[in-house]
């Protein structure tokens, strides 16, 4: 009997498979084994792979198509292992991920759940900043994500993932179950998880009105246990506001800018390269990138255009933004609409197919006010410290643009 049984749920995913299994493989741990469910794939490529799959300690189990949560559920009935880690199939784990939570579990019998930190690539390149888990964040909404080890007799005992979770979140109310059965929760210090971010991947309004109904069947099926601790609950929900930023992507086709014409991307505070797929927008003409949605500090390092012929190095003929003042390559946005234009020759805007965007986001809200304030300080202090030469910049300046 192995020690991990590791499930990877596919369904039309096969392009990605192997970089999955391959990261299973790859594990300073190897008493494992790896049980990939096809939940009744309609790909033809996806299909023909799995049929045909054949991969060290991995066998394939193959169901007509039944959801995530029964997709890992059946999985985990076929598992023999004594520990539990589900991966998607188009994510990936670092080599000692397993290594290194197994040996939380066997030292420590009252943790139920390890997982790590994690990064997301694909069309974000950023760490993927989950707040610290306490109960009072996990009652609020989750913050540990599906692919961390558990047991397997923890697994049965709550019943399994419910698959009444139809829009997702499934993972946050297997989480809670195991909570309310007592069981601790460990986070790993190392960066072990990456979560895909796919290009189509877009803020919708919908998801909202899914979450409210999953969140109303979480809360249904541990009423007793968010009862217990309803103080938490009803304080944070008070002071919770939308906790994450949102970057966007205008592409003008000659009809003005909406969010119609639009991709957006969920953002952090730090480095991150975003991808745009824009091809679906016909009559591309110039585009603009909000690098988020409040006040904020911002250093662009690469505006990347992808054609048709591939990654180019087109010059932008101009780029401007409604920043208050840039310095050292910063921009200082006190707007809550901060905006970046930039414009390409017509005809190389309708040939560009994917925007890449690498970008710092230095400071957002009260902290970019203050670092705007504290830079304008600065500049007063300079131009006391030397009044003649700061007229004679503002001359040279002016002469400039005259």
């Amino acid at each position: 009997m192995p020690k991990v049984s590791v499930v990877i749920p596919c369904y039309n995913q096969g392009a990605f498979l192997d970089e999955a299994v391959d990261s299973v493989l790859a594990q300073t741990c190897t008493d494992l084994e790896i049980i990939v469910v096809n939940d009744g794939s309609t790909d033809t490529a996806t299909n023909r792979t799995l049929l045909r799959y054949d991969r060290e300690k991995t066998r394939v189990l193959s169901t007509s198509n039944q959801g995530l949560a029964a997709a890992r559920n059946n999985g985990i009935a076929a598992a023999r292992g004594e520990y539990i880690l589900p991966l998607d199939a188009d994510d990936r784990i670092e080599p000692r991920y397993l290594e290194e939570a197994v040996a939380v579990l066997d030292q420590q019998p009252e943790v139920g759940i390890v997982y790590c930190r994690a990064r997301l690539f694909g069309a974000v390149d950023a760490d993927w900043l989950l707040p610290d888990y306490s109960l009072a964040e996990m009652l609020l909404d989750n913050v540990i994500f599906c692919t961390a080890l558990f047991r397997r007799v923890d697994w049965q005992a709550v019943g399994g993932y419910d698959p009444g979770m139809i829009h997702g979140w499934e993972d946050y109310e297997f989480w809670l179950a195991l909570l309310e059965r007592g069981r601790h929760v460990r986070r790993l210090p190392g960066r072990y998880f990456h979560y895909r971010v796919s290009p189509d991947s877009m803020v919708r309004s919908k998801e909202k009105r899914q979450k409210v109904e999953m969140f109303a069947r979480i809360y249904q099926r541990h009423a007793s246990f968010i009862g217990e601790h309803i103080d938490i609950w009803i304080s944070r929900l008070l002071e919770k506001e939308e906790s994450y930023i949102t970057a966007r992507l205008y592409v003008d086709c000659g009809q003005g800018l909406s969010d119609e014409s639009s991709v957006a991307r969920k953002v952090n505070v730090g480095r991150q390269t975003l991808t745009f797929p824009v091809d679906a927008f016909a009559q591309r003409r110039e585009f603009r990138f909000d690098p988020a949605d409040c006040p904020a500090v911002v250093s662009i390092e690469s505006i990347d255009f992808v054609t048709t012929e591939g990654r180019t190095a087109l010059e932008p003929l101009q780029i401007s933004s409604n920043a208050l003042f840039c310095r050292d390559n910063r921009f200082f946005f006190c707007t809550e609409d901060p905006q970046v234009y930039f414009a390409l020759a017509a005809a190389d805007a309708g040939a560009v197919v994917t925007v890449v965007v690498s970008y710092e986001l230095v400071a957002v809200g009260e902290s970019a006010l203050q670092m705007i304030i504290s830079s304008q300080e600065q500049q007063l202090r300079e131009c006391l410290k030397n009044p003649f030469a700061s007229i004679g910049r503002l001359l040279r300046k002016k002469d400039r643009v005259g």
